[in-house]
């Protein structure tokens, strides 16, 4: 039934309404070793900005007077999130290598591989920066509380984010909204959370500014708002690269069904026995050509349909 199907269950007539020949085309045009080479670096920065930003706030960074240093976290607690960090960092580049020595014979998964790294990477880092700024959120507000509610938001946003995407793609695979009575519930209680986190948040915001003398209300309001404003850069890349990485996993489960659908040989798919060079170039002269067939399709199109009204 509908409802106990997952993205992951379309079958290969299903996953075409995602995967179409303009993916298939890009990631063939981004599978080379040289593209490949600098992309691993695009997903070193990805995790190392984190691991470089958590050492740069440290908890002897606010100086302002405005700042209430008592809720500021202990260098002993900065020094755990900090172990945490670099065991996590050094993790995923572990599994970024082993990622690369896999991907090297099936080499129209490169793109795929490559947006995995970069949600994991950035997820990461944007979890370690945002946890990094709880304690200066909390000691400008001069409450603690604000600690939890941004921990208790940053979920339900997170949850909800992944949630509207997951249903639009079950709407695009199955044609119709996806239905899960568990998910629904949830998904109720989440609204619940995140309005009345909201308001909470806002009255205390309002109290603690009135009565703990706020006057840089730019600097208060930057503050206030720095573990969400952070999160939201882990959001705005699930929204690009959630339907991506859903589209490179279908290529990867029907791999064969997609080559022989599109014409592509063995060499220019998985290109494990052959010249990376070679292989790039024999690819570009095929799109170019698939290009050519389209125009050549589209003119015939046009003509015909000009036939027609002037018969009209």
């Amino acid at each position: 039934m509908m409802k106990d199907r997952t993205v992951l269950d379309a079958t290969f007539e299903e996953s075409r309404k995602l995967v179409d020949e303009s993916y298939v085309e890009e990631a063939l045009k981004v599978s080379s070793n040289k593209q490949d080479r600098n992309r691993f670096w695009g997903e070193m920065v990805s995790i190392l900005i984190g691991t470089i930003s958590i050492l740069l706030l440290g908890p002897d960074t606010c100086t302002n007077s405005a700042f209430n240093k008592e809720l500021l976290w202990s260098q002993r607690t900065f020094d755990f999130w900090i172990i945490c960090n670099w065991v996590l960092t050094l993790g995923f580049i572990l599994y970024a290598l082993i990622g690369k020595i896999k991907i090297r014979k099936t080499k129209f998964l490169r793109d795929y591989d490559f947006n995995q790294k970069i949600i994991v990477g950035l997820g990461i880092s944007c979890i370690f920066i945002a946890i990094i700024m709880l304690p200066n959120t909390a000691a400008f507000l001069h409450s603690v509380i604000f600690e939890f509610l941004y921990i208790i938001l940053c979920v339900v946003i997170s949850y909800k984010v992944m949630v509207k995407l997951y249903r639009e793609e079950m709407t695009v695979l199955y044609g119709r909204a996806y239905q899960n009575q568990r998910a629904m519930k949830v998904n109720k209680f989440t609204d619940w959370i995140s309005k009345n986190i909201i308001v909470l948040g806002a009255i205390l915001f309002v109290v603690k500014g009135l009565f703990s003398g706020l006057k840089n209300i730019q600097g208060a309001l930057l503050t206030a708002i720095a573990p969400l404003f952070i999160m939201a850069f882990w959001w705005f890349g699930l929204w690009i690269y959630f339907e991506k990485t859903l589209e490179g996993y279908y290529l990867k489960k029907y791999s064969e069904q997609y080559r022989q659908l599109y014409g592509y040989s063995k060499d220019e798919w998985y290109g494990d026995k052959v010249d990376d060079w070679n292989r790039m170039k024999t690819i570009e002269k095929h799109l170019k050509q698939n290009e050519e067939e389209r125009k050549l399709k589209k003119k015939i199109e046009k003509d015909v349909k000009g036939i027609r009204d002037d018969e009209e």
